[in-house]
């Protein structure tokens, strides 16, 4: 789907105010990543530094810090797990979370405690539009910004 010209894949679940989506693994685990909202709100990241291997990640805490132009934050997560694990390719190529945030520029790996119950707290695909588009309401977004449209997810 595309909401103001970024995309959001539907097979994905999205958490649209921490700015991830999610992605159920076969063996039961969740791949998080910044979704291009998300880009579009940091810009350029510069890098990123996740927690240890194996670190207990309560919702709602940190799983990492993102640094972008002369600013840092740190990235929360929607559910509690143990990070189990980190996309390393970002330590050399921080770019690849802009250049395919869906892709080769995702995040961490998280073993949920609960997914089967908390699944249904996260939209999928066409599903989350509305609150996606409520967050960018929220946040006063402005697709017109010419710094974001430089910024926009291409497929």
């Amino acid at each position: 789907m595309n909401i103001h010209g970024l995309e959001f894949p539907d097979h994905l679940h999205y958490a649209p105010a921490l700015g991830l989506w999610l992605r159920e693994e076969p063996d039961g685990q969740l791949t998080l990543g910044l979704n291009a909202y998300g880009c579009a709100l940091y810009g350029e990241i510069f890098a990123f530094t996740p927690k240890r291997l194996g670190a207990r990640i309560e919702e709602g805490r940190s799983f990492g810090v993102l640094e972008f132009a002369k600013a840092a934050t740190s990235s929360r997560c929607p559910l509690s797990g143990e990070l189990s694990g980190i996309n390393e390719a970002l330590d050399q190529r921080p770019a690849l979370i802009h250049r395919d945030c869906y892709g080769a520029g995702w995040l961490i790996r998280l073993r949920p405690d609960d997914w089967p119950a908390q699944r249904q707290r996260f939209s999928l695909g066409e599903a989350a539009r509305a609150a996606l588009e409520e967050q960018m309401r929220l946040d006063g977004f402005d697709p017109e910004n010419a710094a974001v449209q430089a910024l926009k997810w291409k497929s």
